[in-house]
């Protein structure tokens, strides 16, 4: 089974069950609006500190100041299917969804601690890129089989 073929639904339609990698984040006061719900510009935060978590403990992607080579983000789109409101607790489960030569999809969903309920999801497309020469580069062969082997992805 390829990584196109494991997750063909839309990305929409996430279930917790979907996923293996979950980062925790505690919502802040300061992050609701004058209605009081979440933000909805904060998802985008969440969801990037999902991606680099996920990226940091499956294939071991030190991101820091000056890096040479890794992913940049060229892609993201986020659904909005639930309120979330301060207190709460969440997690964001991540998954590959697409591996391609030089790109990557990311999906990845909002649960409220310990509830199935999914209150946002997004899907990102990710690239491997030398920030030196400026250009798109091949998902290294170890990064690769490291996302492979903890998505358990069965060879092709």
């Amino acid at each position: 089974m390829s990584v196109e073929s494991k997750y063909l639904q839309d990305y929409r339609q996430m279930e917790r069950s979907d996923f293996v990698h979950f980062m925790d984040i505690q919502v802040r006061w300061g992050d609701a609006d004058v209605f009081g719900h979440i933000n909805n510009t904060l998802y985008s935060r969440f969801f990037e500190s999902s991606r680099l978590t996920y990226f940091e403990d499956v294939s071991q992607l030190e991101f820091s100041y000056g890096m040479q080579i890794g992913i940049i983000l060229a892609d993201m789109k986020i659904s909005y299917l639930q309120q979330l409101h301060y207190p709460a607790e969440i997690e964001i489960g991540s998954r590959i969804s697409r591996m391609g030569s030089s790109s990557l999809d990311l999906d990845a969903a909002v649960f409220i601690k310990g509830q199935d309920q999914v209150i946002s999801t997004s899907r990102a497309t990710c690239v491997w890129f030398d920030y030196t020469a400026n250009e798109t580069r091949p998902i290294p062969n170890e990064k690769r089989e490291k996302i492979v082997t903890f998505e358990r992805i069965p060879p092709a």
